[in-house]
C-alpha cells in the first residue's frame, strides 16, 4: 500500500488507547531533546568536552553545537515532510529512531575535543526528534471530532520533551554522578524503542478519520472533513492557495515573536528591572517555562483546548489575542506581571503549534501534510534569520531609532509593534465566524425565503437573480413543489420569483415579471399560511397542513394568469396583505 493511501483506524477503544499512548511515549522521550541545551550545557562541561581548547574557544564551539542541533530541528520540516508523504510515517518514525541511535551513541563514545564529532551527534537529536513528532500527528485522526484534544496533548508533549535533559542533568549533579557516557548510551536505547514500535504498531499510511455521522450538519470545526478541492489537488496548487497562505502567515508571525522573546527575555528584564530584581525574573522564567504544560494539560482535561482547536477560526482568534496579551504585558514593568507573562506565553506557544498543525492537517489532509508544514516551518524558520539584526539594532542603538533613546525605551517600541502584528491576522477569521454565525441565524429563521422576500418587495425582479442560484434551485422545485412531494430543507425557502421560474412550462411568465409577490398570492386563491405549509418537509410541518391540494391548486392558479391579476385580483392582493400581516406567515394556520 502507498504512503499516498489511507488506512482505516482501529475500531476498538482499547487498541486505540494503547496506540496513541505509545505515541505520547514516543514525542515525550526525544521530539524537543534539543531545545534542552540550558540543562545539558553542564553535564557536557562537567564531561570535559572541548575541555583542551581555550576557555572563549571552548564556548564559541558549544554555540556552535548547540546552533547546529537547534538549526536542524527547525530546518529538517521540509525534506521531513517529502520523506513522511513518499514513504508513510512508519518508515519515518524508523528514521527518527536510528538517528536517535546515532546521535547518543556519537555524544557517548566521540572524541570531546572533536567539534565535527560532538556536533554531529547533537545535530542528529535535532533532526531525529521531529522525524518522530511528526508521524506521531496522524493517531489524532482516531479520535474522530475529538482531534483537537489530541492534537493537543501532543503538541503537550513536545513541551515535557525538552526536560529530558534537565533529568539527565539532575542525574549527573546527584549523588549518583551518573555520567554523560552512562546516560547517552542509556539514551541510545531510546532510539531502539522508538524503531522496534514503529515496525510493529505504526501504519504504511496515515490513518484515516472516521466518516461523519449519518445526517450530520457540516460545519467549519475540524472534525469537518476537508474540502475535496484541497486535499485532491497538486501540492503547488495547496501552496498557491489562500488557506496556505494563512496558516503560513500566523506561523511565520508567531515563530518569530516567540523566538525574539526567548532570545532576548533576559536583556529586556535587565533593561526594565534592578539588577537582583532581574536576575530573580531570569532564573523564575528558567524554572517556570518547562512547566509549561499545565495549563494546557488543564484546558486539555476539561475538554476546552479541543473545543478551540476543532473550530480552526475560533482557534486562530483565540491564539492571536492570548499573543497580543502577553505582548502588551511586556510594556509594564512590573514584577507580579511578568510572572502573569510566564504563564501566558507557554500556553500561547503551545496553542500556536496545536493550531497549525490541527488547521494544516483538517485543510490539506495528511496525504501532503509532511511537505505543506515543512514548507510553511522552512518560511517562518528562514524568516527568524533577521531576528539576530533586530536585537542587535535594539540592544545598540541606530537606524530606525533616535539616538536620544535608552535601551529600555527601544525595547518597548519593539515589543508594541510585535504585540499588535497579531492583530493584522485577525481580521480573516472574525469575518469568516461572522458570516457562519449569520449562515446560522439564517437556517435557523428560515432566512433563504424571508431575503428573497425581501428582494421582490424591493421590485427586484426575477432575471436579476443569479443564474446559479436559479439553476440550483430548479431541479429541486419543478416536478416535487408542484407535485406535493416532499423537498428538501435547503430548497423550501424559496422567494416567489423562483416559484415562478419552475413552473414556466404552465405559466405565462410575462404575467409573473415584475409582479407583486401579494398578487401572485392573491392570484393562487390560497393565503400565505397554506403557501408556506406546502413548502414545508413532512418531518417539519404541521399536521393538517395540506400538501398536494395546495400545490395542484397553486399550479393552475398560476397556469391561468387572467383569474387572478385583473382588477379583483389586486384587491385580493391587499386582503392577502392584511391576512399575511395578520398570521405572521405562520405555517401552523389553517386555511
Amino acid at each position: 500500500m502507498g504512503a499516498g493511501e489511507m488506512t482505516s483506524p482501529p475500531v476498538t477503544p482499547a487498541r486505540r488507547t494503547a496506540l496513541f499512548t505509545l505515541a505520547s511515549l514516543h514525542v515525550i522521550l526525544c521530539s524537543g531533546t534539543a531545545y534542552g541545551w540550558t540543562a545539558i550545557r553542564p553535564v557536557l562541561l562537567n564531561a570535559g568536552v572541548f575541555a583542551a581548547s581555550t576557555e572563549v574557544d571552548q564556548a564559541r564551539k558549544l554555540n556552535l553545537m548547540s546552533t547546529m542541533g537547534i538549526a536542524a530541528n527547525a530546518l529538517c520540516k521540509l525534506p521531513l515532510g517529502m520523506i513522511l508523504d513518499k514513504c508513510g510515517p512508519r518508515a519515518t518514525s524508523i528514521l527518527g529512531g536510528l538517528m536517535v541511535t546515532g546521535g547518543s551513541l556519537l555524544l557517548a563514545l566521540g572524541d570531546r575535543d572533536s567539534l565535527y564529532q560532538m556536533a554531529s551527534g547533537y545535530f542528529l537529536l535535532g533532526v531525529a526528534g521531529p522525524f518522530v513528532q511528526m508521524p506521531c500527528f496522524q493517531f489524532s485522526e482516531l479520535y474522530g471530532a475529538a482531534k483537537g484534544s489530541a492534537m493537543s496533548q501532543l503538541v503537550t508533549c513536545f513541551e515535557l520533551s525538552t526536560g529530558v535533559f534537565e533529568v539527565m542533568h539532575m542525574l549527573n549533579v546527584s549523588s549518583w554522578n551518573v555520567s554523560l557516557p552512562s546516560m547517552f548510551i542509556a539514551f541510545s536505547a531510546v532510539g531502539g524503542f522508538i524503531t522496534v514500535t514503529a515496525v510493529f504498531f505504526w501504519p504504511d499510511a496515515p490513518h484515516k478519520p472516521p466518516p461523519p455521522p449519518a445526517g450530520a450538519v457540516g460545519s467549519s470545526g475540524a472534525g469537518q472533513p476537508p474540502p475535496p478541492s484541497l486535499t485532491q489537488v497538486s501540492l503547488m496548487k495547496q501552496i498557491c492557495s489562500g488557506p496556505f497562505a494563512i496558516a503560513t502567515s500566523f506561523m511565520v508571525v508567531h515563530i518569530f515573536r516567540q523566538g525574539l522573546i526567548l532570545a532576548t527575555i533576559g536583556p529586556q528584564m535587565e533593561a526594565f528591572f534592578p539588577e537582583k530584581q532581574a536576575s530573580f525574573l531570569s532564573d523564575a522564567f528558567s524554572i517556570v517555562l518547562p512547566l509549561g504544560f499545565l495549563p494546557m494539560a488543564v484546558l486539555t482535561a476539561a475538554g476546552a483546548a479541543g473545543y478551540i482547536l476543532s473550530r480552526p477560526n475560533l482557534a486562530f482568534v483565540f491564539v492571536n489575542l492570548l499573543s497580543m496579551t502577553y505582548g502588551l504585558m511586556l510594556l509594564v514593568p512590573n514584577v507580579y506581571v511578568y510572572f502573569a507573562i510566564f504563564v501566558i506565553f507557554p500556553l500561547a506557544r503551545q496553542f500556536v503549534f496545536s493550531t497549525f498543525f490541527s488547521y494544516t492537517a483538517g485543510m490539506f489532509g495528511y496525504a501532503s501534510f509532511g511537505r505543506i508544514s515543512g514548507v510553511a516551518s522552512t518560511i517562518a524558520g528562514l524568516v527568524q534569520l533577521t531576528m539576530s539584526e533586530v536585537v542587535t539594532r535594539t540592544e545598540k542603538g541606530g537606524a530606525p531609532f533616535p539616538a536620544t533613546m535608552s535601551a529600555a525605551q527601544r525595547w518597548q517600541i519593539v515589543d508594541l509593534v510585535l504585540a499588535l502584528i497579531p492583530a493584522l491576522l485577525l481580521v480573516q477569521p472574525i469575518i469568516a465566524l461572522a458570516a457562519q454565525r449569520r449562515a446560522e441565524r439564517d437556517e435557523a429563521s428560515g432566512g433563504d425565503y424571508e431575503t428573497d422576500g425581501d428582494d421582490m418587495e424591493s421590485g427586484m425582479p426575477g432575471e436579476r437573480i443569479g443564474s446559479s442560484r436559479r439553476e440550483s434551485r430548479g431541479a429541486a422545485l419543478n416536478a416535487p413543489l408542484l407535485m406535493g412531494l416532499d423537498i428538501a430543507r435547503e430548497s423550501s425557502h424559496i422567494s416567489i420569483v423562483d416559484l415562478g421560474n419552475s413552473v414556466s412550462s404552465q405559466v405565462n411568465k410575462g404575467s409573473l415579471c415584475g409582479a407583486d409577490k401579494w398578487d401572485i398570492y392573491a392570484s393562487s386563491h390560497a393565503s400565505p399560511a397554506l403557501l408556506s405549509g406546502s413548502y414545508l418537509p413532512s418531518a417539519r410541518r404541521p399536521l393538517g397542513t395540506p400538501t398536494s391540494h395546495t400545490s395542484s391548486m397553486l399550479g393552475r392558479s398560476l397556469a391561468n394568469p387572467s383569474s387572478g391579476l385583473g382588477s379583483q385580483g389586486q384587491a385580493g392582493s391587499h386582503t392577502v396583505r392584511e391576512g399575511f400581516q395578520q398570521s405572521g406567515n405562520d405555517s401552523s394556520d389553517s386555511p
